[in-house]
């Protein structure tokens, strides 16, 4: 539950800046991600994608893993415990609906938000000015290598932009995203 409401707080607040919004959660940990002016919404969403790619499948995986072999009711199968309320009581069933709603549902909405902000506004450019910058789909020009580190993600204003790989980077994160939308629909029927 711990890595679900870092995971949560952390798309959540890419979610706030992609919209330019001051306001942020903070969490004290040995690092932090600041929000900055250098930054645009297209890297930000890209931020948030990456994030939610790589690391939100483990939430629903894990939560169907202790809902599965949870013997008790079924509305105590979503691991999520507030002030000592029992699961299987009519708070305990609400507490544990809004749990769901917010450390699995929210995510998913995020990354739509952010896959929509990525395939509107982003291109893939070189840092050389001249090289014409293209969709996320595609190589701007003849790669040097699999993972060419001079393509960037940019809002297609500037050639500066965080590394990005066009082709498998993409589908890398529709793949874990549909990998964490599986382990969901499979917590489902478990902890309704």
């Amino acid at each position: 539950m711990t890595a679900a409401l870092l995971i949560f707080v952390f798309i959540f607040n890419m979610h706030l800046h992609t919209q330019n919004s001051d306001f942020a959660l903070v969490v004290k940990l040995p690092f932090e991600f600041k929000p900055s002016e250098n930054i645009t919404r297209v890297e930000y969403a890209l931020y948030g994608v990456r994030m939610t790619a790589l690391f939100f499948w483990t939430i629903p995986f894990l939560a169907w893993v202790h809902a599965k072999g949870e013997s008790g009711s079924a509305a105590s199968a979503f691991p999520f415990r507030l002030l000592d309320i029992a699961p299987a009581s009519r708070a305990g069933v609400v507490v544990q609906a809004l749990a769901f709603l917010l450390l699995i549902s929210a995510p998913f909405v995020s990354a739509y938000h952010f896959w929509q902000i990525i395939d509107d506004f982003a291109t893939v450019c070189r840092p050389d000015p001249t090289a014409p910058c293209l969709g996320i789909w595609s190589r701007p020009d003849r790669p040097g290598g699999l993972w060419d580190h001079t393509y960037r993600l940019t809002d297609g204003i500037t050639n500066n932009g965080p590394t990005y790989e066009p082709v498998v980077e993409p589908m890398l994160a529709l793949a874990l995203l549909a990998v964490a939308q599986v382990d969901a629909e499979l917590l489902l029927p478990i902890a309704c």
